[in-house]
């Protein structure tokens, strides 16, 4: 009895001990940077923040420019976006995306930040099948749809 008490013991403080030590990872506020879709910018209440060289974006304001259907679930810290038969789940916290029912890996999770979900914007894009670029000397993010990066037919 007393070694299982002092192994669960010596667990508990193993997880205390590992989940102190872990970096944080630095949250890099960019006030300055532009987000155009299809060459219209794209206004936001919160700027756009860099985790581990990865940038997030407030998920409402830049991908309603997609014509993406969006919601955000409070209790269970988690949004939807629905883009014609594409469907994509992110959790806050959880490094990892689900897309059509299969579990993608993130480089970097889901956070709230100035009480807006933000989310990895090249991941995002480029799931719902547009391009991103990155332009260091205007800081502008540049996407283009795939609607408007191919002439539609007729």
């Amino acid at each position: 009895m007393n070694r299982c008490i002092t192994f669960l013991i010596m667990i508990a403080l193993g997880l205390l001990v590992n989940n102190y030590s872990l970096p944080q990872a630095k949250v890099i506020v960019k006030e300055r940077v532009t987000i155009t879709v299809d060459k219209a910018t794209v206004r936001t209440d919160v700027p756009p923040v860099s985790i581990n060289g990865r940038t997030l974006v407030p998920v409402r304001s830049v991908f309603k420019a997609f014509d993406a259907e969006i919601e955000w679930y409070p209790r269970e810290r988690r949004v939807f976006i629905r883009k014609d038969n594409q469907v994509i789940w992110l959790r806050v916290g959880e490094v990892h995306a689900k897309v059509d029912g299969q579990i993608i890996p993130l480089d970097v999770a889901l956070i709230i930040y100035r009480g807006r979900a933000m989310v990895p914007l090249r991941f995002l894009a480029e799931t719902l099948g547009a391009s991103v670029t990155w332009d260091p000397r205007t800081q502008t993010i540049t996407i283009i749809t795939s609607e408007r990066a191919s002439p539609k037919a007729h």
